[in-house]
């Protein structure tokens, strides 16, 4: 089969290797889509330090089952359509015991720490699949997982009791959060973006303004829309470390607003912050990491919400070796590899 294989840092290409063979608990899914996530980019540029190399990436896939293997003590045969929970946390330690699985004290990733999704087919733990409808496309259905991480950020910060909402970034991520915002809220949603394209696409799904924050005043946009008082909640969807540095001024969001910081921002970046700010408005900054017991939501959201198509750019294996590398043909929004 062709999978792309990250030898090292810096060291990818695409190579014929030898069919997997499900384990005991295991399944063997025939891949039929992968996106291609900033992790991967991380990953091909030594950037994750809990990567082992050499590695198969890809952790956002859809497929078929096709062989399981020995004592599969779930739910899930030949034939299922699948999607794949990348994160497989153990259940028994401290922190899985406490419902917190995204710190799991064993945790493995699939594309991380054991081969992943940007392959023709891949072995998973059949506690990491989940069956999906057959009238979901497995193109839309690799969104699952970056879907399931956003249900956890929107579950912490509650924006049901908000008039505002500021986005900082319309790449995949910030503008899975506005289709998603767009239906389980009535809040005016502002995305600021610099990305001519992403630009553009924010505006095809909604947002009520889209603005580069580099040529306007955030703060008097900011009023505008909330009589004076700032955005009630401001998400960034970035990881920029300078747009998470201007949110953190705190001088657009409003008394009693949140912050949600959901973007990757570099290790050892550091921003200032005036604590009595936080103190004076009763701000709370959260943040939010991967996807605890979200997924089965992630797939419903799949069969209800059908925009998701719109910010799907389709490749192939080729292609994806090309970004991964930093040399794309051409700007996406969210590429995924198709089998």
């Amino acid at each position: 089969m062709r999978a792309i294989v990250i030898n090292k840092p810096f060291e990818a290409y695409i190579k014929d290797v030898d069919d997997p063979k499900p384990g005991v608990g295991e399944v063997l899914v025939s891949v039929k889509a992968c996106g291609v996530c900033g992790t991967d980019i991380h990953i091909f540029r030594g950037e994750e330090s809990r990567v082992s190399y050499p590695i198969v990436p890809g952790h956002e896939f859809s497929g078929v089952v096709v062989d399981v293997g020995s004592d599969v003590g779930y739910d899930v045969s030949v034939g299922d359509s699948v999607v794949v929970d990348p994160n497989v946390f153990c259940g028994e330690c401290y922190y899985c015991r406490r419902g917190y699985s995204n710190y799991c004290e064993r945790w493995e990733g699939i594309g991380v720490t054991r081969d992943g999704g940007m392959a023709e087919k891949v072995v998973v733990p059949a506690k990491a699949v989940y069956r999906i409808p057959k009238d979901i496309s497995f193109d839309v259905a690799a969104l699952a997982e970056p879907i399931s991480c956003i249900l956890h950020g929107i579950d912490l910060a509650s924006p049901y009791n908000v008039h505002s909402i500021a986005i900082f970034g319309a790449g995949p991520i910030g503008l899975i959060f506005l289709i998603l915002l767009k239906r389980f809220t009535s809040a005016k949603i502002a995305v600021f973006e610099v990305a001519r394209h992403r630009i553009d696409m924010a505006k095809v799904i909604g947002a009520d303004i889209v603005e580069n924050p580099l040529n306007i005043d955030i703060a008097k946009i900011a009023n505008e829309v909330s009589d004076g008082r700032g955005f009630d909640m401001v998400i960034d969807a970035s990881g920029n470390i300078d747009a998470i540095s201007r949110i953190l001024k705190l001088d657009f969001i409003a008394p009693t607003g949140k912050i949600l910081l959901f973007g990757v921002a570099p290790p050892n970046k550091k921003v200032e912050i005036e604590p009595h700010q936080i103190y004076r408005k009763e701000v709370k900054i959260i943040g939010s990491y991967v996807n605890p017991y979200t997924m089965y939501r992630a797939i419903d959201v799949l069969k209800s919400i059908k925009e998701f198509n719109k910010i799907i750019d389709r490749i192939d294996l080729e292609e994806a070796l090309s970004i991964l590398k930093g040399k794309p043909r051409r700007q996406y929004i969210k590429p995924v590899i198709v089998f």
